[in-house]
């Protein structure tokens, strides 16, 4: 640790200059290393690299600027170092997802602008900082979306028909960005408490909801204008490509989120370790103490010195991943008993009280060591170094179960609009034309009853198989009903989707 003192006496100086033109040259004669030894105990201490943490401290700076002060973007930019707008601009795009303008205008959160000292707090801040900056793209994204909606959806011949639906859509963009704002907050609080890995499972859930809800609403979009005429649906085919490069880019921000965050979680699972092992080891030195005070043989307390020498034993003799509340819990109560019996003996003898003051602080540390362990998600285990993560439930990781439960869920979705769809056709089906979609409804609940039990294992050919004659049905009945099929169209091709990684499975 003594080696680290002196990269914390760096960054506060990286502080007091960050509006400086700060070199890696430079920094390390501050604190007398040379330049390699500087980087790599750097590197070590913080997790980033020297010019990199500079970088992140510099525009977390300036971005609070951004949204608390009047100063023009060029202003800010000269202020930290700067020598153009251009380069600013660049360097912060890079960093936050956005551009100043937009980072303003939409005054989206960013990291606390406090320096962060701790050593695991900074570690995990690189990783925190690379959500922000995709959460930060895909917030002003949705909400441009939603303005640009608003903006051009009276193009179309029959602009007063379809109003009313853009309008709906824009405001469905525009709740996609504000949900995204709040998992944002709850990004830039893992800074703050990084042990908090409940709130990783949390962040996942919210981006794969806001993914799905984008695919959902681009879906609807593609399938409102695939029921138009075709002067109309060129008048709103550039909405509906909007809406469709949003939830490609939900869909991959959610991967590279979970991705980020299974990352940070072996960060954080790591510091836990580290940490609930530090803690047991104090709790079980603080029982040694206890024990050792009271082993006087002249004194009628070794019964007590033994009993608490046997918790502390146990105690340190526990292997880390079997320690659990309710071990620990035990301990307690039967260290509760123990004091009882100590204030009996005080009572006795009141000038020997001091000897059991050990007994309260053995109590204070078991209680530390408790109320860590229940702060940790239900879903956190105690592993031993080097086992996998992605095991556990709750794990970020997307294995067979969680790709076949997408795939139930969207081929489930599908066949309920290709439901509404054939209610809509009405008479315009003629009777053999019915039956057959009322065939590629029962193909495809096949199949999502049997994406529901697959996890990968077994059926997957069978699923390939009905969504693929799904599909050719689809397309055949489609083409039969001509301008009124296109909504089927639409539907055929969503169908086939998956097909390719299903094929892959096999």
């Amino acid at each position: 640790m003594h080696d680290r003192t002196p990269i914390f006496r760096s960054l506060n100086m990286i502080e007091e200059r960050i509006r400086e033109k700060l070199t890696v040259e430079a920094l390390p004669r501050g604190v007398h290393f040379s330049k390699y030894h500087y980087q790599r105990m750097f590197r070590e201490a913080v997790g980033d690299s020297v010019m990199g943490y500079v970088t992140r401290r510099k525009l977390a700076l300036a971005a609070g600027e951004l949204a608390d002060t009047d100063s023009t973007v060029l202003e800010i930019a000269l202020r930290y170092g700067y020598d153009s707008h251009e380069g600013f601009t660049r360097s912060f795009k890079s960093c936050m997802g956005v551009t100043p303008a937009e980072y303003r205008k939409y005054r989206l959160p960013a990291r606390p602008r406090e320096m962060e000292k701790e050593r695991s707090a900074m570690m995990y801040s690189k990783t925190a900082d690379e959500i922000i900056r995709e959460l930060n793209g895909l917030i002003v994204e949705a909400r441009e979306t939603a303005d640009y909606t608003r903006k051009n959806m009276g193009a179309g011949t029959e602009a007063l028909f379809y109003e009313e639906f853009w309008d709906f859509t824009a405001d469905r963009a525009q709740e996609l960005a504000d949900g995204l704002s709040k998992t944002l907050e709850q990004v830039t609080a893992l800074g703050r408490r990084p042990d908090g890995i409940w709130a990783r499972f949390r962040i996942v859930k919210a981006m794969e909801d806001a993914a799905f809800a984008a695919g959902v609403t681009a879906f609807q979009t593609g399938l409102m204008i695939a029921r138009a005429r075709e002067g109309q649906r060129q008048a709103y085919q550039h909405i509906c490509l909007r809406y469709s490069r949003l939830a490609e880019h939900a869909r991959l921000k959610a991967g590279k989120v979970a991705d980020f965050l299974q990352e940070l979680a072996g960060l954080i699972l790591q510091d836990m370790r580290r940490n609930g092992a530090q803690r047991i080891r104090a709790a079980a030195e603080a029982g040694r103490a206890a024990a050792g005070k009271l082993r006087d043989p002249g004194l009628p307390y070794g019964y007590i010195a033994d009993e608490i020498a046997e918790i502390a034993r146990r105690l340190s003799d526990m292997p880390l991943e079997e320690v659990t509340v309710t071990a620990l819990e035990d301990f307690r109560f039967r260290l509760d008993a123990i004091a009882f019996a100590a204030r009996m003996d005080v009572l006795r003898q009141p000038s020997h009280k001091p000897l059991f003051d050990g007994i309260q602080e053995f109590q204070n540390r078991l209680d530390d060591c408790v109320e860590f362990l229940q702060s940790l998600s239900r879903e956190v285990e105690w592993k031993p170094e080097g086992e996998s993560e992605g095991t556990q439930e709750g794990s970020t990781e997307r294995g067979p179960v969680k790709l076949y439960g997408d795939l139930a869920m969207q081929e489930g979705m599908l066949l309920f609009w290709l439901k509404g769809e054939i209610q809509k056709l009405g008479t315009l089906l003629e009777e053999p034309q019915r039956a057959a979609l009322e065939g590629v409804c029962d193909r495809m609940a096949k199949a999502v009853e049997l994406c529901g039990n697959a996890a990968g294992e077994t059926g997957t050919g069978e699923i390939l198989r009905l969504l693929q004659a799904a599909y050719e049905e689809l397309a055949a009945r489609a083409g039969e009903l001509g301008e009124y099929g296109g909504a089927l169209a639409y539907i055929a091709e969503e169908v086939k989707g998956p097909f390719p990684y299903l094929a892959a499975d096999r």
